[in-house]
């Protein structure tokens, strides 16, 4: 049957109930096949995205790590009696942002009496947030409002005069001091002969 005699010849009126419910169960059934692809594209950049974030963390996570090795390295190996030193840095976690939000508030005053002349009063407070976006041009962004460094978990320290007790001990406070950990998470070792002459 062509389309054309089926307006023309106005087949379609002689059409019953379950026809009529047979071509729209296939309209919705073309509909809801049809809608996913949309949500599949955003599910997708949003996957996408997420790794992107996952890689630039890293990359400067490892840059943070970078950065504190050096300064450290240079610090600790003016102490007296350290002589060169190569320290190793480990991270707890990638830091946090913080974001801002808007905060507000609404008071409600709810009095009562009764019929024996006693009152009552109940106040409500109710807090709302809502994140504040900064918009840098077409893109709307969260407003971070503070940065958390990444925590410091563990220090290994390779120095020249690493046996010395008191050396040990004057490194170990200095890292203690800097990165705010405990004593068991920082290790001070005496450099490999080998490794001094390079």
């Amino acid at each position: 049957m062509k389309l054309q005699d089926f307006f023309q010849n106005k087949i379609w009126k002689k059409w019953d109930k379950s026809q009529w419910t047979i071509l729209i169960l296939t309209g919705i059934l073309l509909m809801v096949v049809a809608l996913p692809t949309g949500e599949r594209k955003e599910k997708e950049a949003e996957e996408q995205a997420g790794k992107e974030q996952t890689v630039q963390d890293t990359a400067l996570k490892n840059d943070y790590v970078q950065e504190l090795e050096v300064k450290l390295k240079d610090t600790l190996s003016k102490i007296n009696g350290a002589g060169q030193v190569e320290v190793m840095i480990t991270l707890e976690d990638t830091g946090e942002s913080v974001v801002e939000k808007d905060q507000t508030k609404e008071t409600s005053d709810l009095k009562e009496s009764d019929q024996e002349g006693g009152t009552r009063r109940e106040q409500n407070v109710q807090t709302t947030q809502a994140t504040v976006y900064g918009e840098t041009g077409d893109e709307k962004m969260p407003f971070i409002g503070k940065e958390m460094t990444p925590r410091v978990s563990g220090v290994l320290v390779v120095a020249q005069g690493g046996e010395d007790t008191v050396v040990k001990q004057n490194i170990s406070e200095a890292v203690m001091a800097l990165f705010q950990i405990d004593v068991n998470r920082i290790k001070v070792v005496k450099m490999n002969i080998q490794e001094e002459g390079y």
